[in-house]
């Protein structure tokens, strides 16, 4: 499955996940195939559109031992996932909230790269060690995105990638409160 990263990209992106024991994502595709053939234990990947968590998981196959993929029910969904109209609006939280619901919360590493990215971010700065990385896929030419540096300070980047981890200081209810407005917000 191809990645949809430049080389460069994905060559910084390598460099991360070769030193990754537990993965989570937002957001599935060619980053996850790459995932299972890296990170040495735990990869979590999630996404809103069942045929294409279908196909991430049919092309990965047995390959990860410990690869769990999941659809996050957000309602009807069209292109890339997105949700069609807002009558299913209750369900988009379960999307950013379902890296709480794992079960399980050191993840050395999270990419956001699928709905609601603001708000996927920032339940990962809350609920990750202060240490783990946040990369951000598709982040350099989306200034509405850039909001999450008031919380997160870059350690590295390239092209559309810039990987994250929590500013020192940072308050959880600032965090809180800024997921508030993003929650519902599936780009």
């Amino acid at each position: 499955m191809k990645i949809l990263m430049s080389q460069s990209e994905i060559d910084l992106f390598s460099a991360f996940l070769q030193q990754t024991s537990s993965y989570f994502e937002f957001g599935m595709g060619g980053s996850t195939c790459l995932a299972a053939s890296l990170v040495k234990d735990r990869i979590h990947a999630i996404d809103s559109d069942k045929n294409w968590v279908d196909g991430v998981r049919a092309e990965i196959g047995s390959t990860q031992k410990d690869a769990l993929m999941s659809v996050v029910n957000i309602g009807p969904t069209g292109n890339w996932g997105n949700p069609i109209g807002r009558d299913h609006e209750n369900l988009f939280d379960d999307y950013s909230l379902s890296i709480t619901r794992t079960g399980f919360s050191d993840y050395d590493l999270c990419l956001v790269d699928g709905r609601f990215r603001v708000a996927c971010f920032l339940q990962a700065l809350m609920t990750l060690r202060s240490d783990a990385v946040i990369a951000f896929h598709d982040y350099t030419s989306r200034p509405h995105y850039h909001v999450v540096e008031e919380f997160a300070r870059p350690v590295a980047g390239i092209g559309q990638l810039k990987l994250f981890v929590r500013r020192e200081g940072m308050r959880l209810e600032a965090v809180a409160e800024m997921i508030q407005k993003y929650r519902r917000n599936p780009a």
